[in-house]
């Protein structure tokens, strides 16, 4: 709605106190104005500037794109929208170019986490462009939340990436990187995990589990 003179005959009451108000009339002069108490230019005022608050949230909030609203979702509400969308051909497909889009443009780590899991969900092979580039990302979590969407998506494509992720900073990250080779790994990707499983003392225990557990899976179809 525009609170303007032009549209006048539309506008309720309290929003002609509130148009005065504006022009810096005082509470006793808009009294004299409208021929009402001050009492009650005082509640007009306090309504039309709720009223105007409420509008502002619902512009704001009708302003949101599809993944600002996913953002502001928990984990589960995630799920459930993911799979709402799944009924929606065209919903879901709009749904993966602007998330491939927020990816390459997302500057804040926590949203950018959140938009790399969710093409983990997706389970598309379209988005490893992205994720193999952002194995470089200098955020440890940024690194850790691709290398798990990498596994998730599964793709023969990434053998080499997750070859080098099992060198990564990060402990978590080598574990994933490990655990999808299982799937996806080949004979030069045993070599590797057998050299870094012989070197104990600087691993933690759970990453050796994953590399031996790998090692176990690909000796046996080579």
């Amino acid at each position: 709605m525009n609170l303007n003179w032009n549209n006048i005959d539309e506008l309720e009451d309290y929003f002609i106190t509130y148009l005065l108000y504006k022009e810096s009339k005082t509470v006793p002069q808009i009294s004299k104005i409208r021929n009402i108490s001050t009492m009650e230019v005082k509640d007009q005022l306090i309504k039309a500037k709720l009223q105007i608050k409420s509008m502002s949230k619902d512009q704001v909030e009708n302003s949101k794109d599809i993944l600002d609203k996913y953002l502001e979702l928990d984990k589960s509400e995630r799920f459930d929208f993911i799979d709402d969308l799944s009924l929606d051909d065209e919903k879901m497909l709009k749904f993966k170019r602007e998330l491939y889009k927020r990816i390459r443009l997302e500057k804040n780590a926590e949203d950018l986490i959140i938009l790399i899991w969710t093409t983990g969900e997706l389970k598309e092979e379209k988005y490893l462009d992205l994720l193999h580039s952002l194995t470089r990302h200098r955020h440890s979590d940024v690194r850790r939340i691709t290398y798990s969407a990498i596994r998730k998506i599964g793709s023969p494509k990434s053998r080499a990436c997750l070859e080098k992720g099992l060198y990564d900073s990060n402990p978590q990250t080598r574990q994933y990187c490990a655990k999808a080779l299982a799937k996806v790994g080949d004979n030069n990707s045993l070599e590797i995990l057998k050299k870094l499983s012989m070197q104990r003392s600087h691993e933690k225990e759970y990453v050796l589990r994953a590399y031996e557990e790998t090692i176990e899976i690909l000796g046996s179809v080579s």
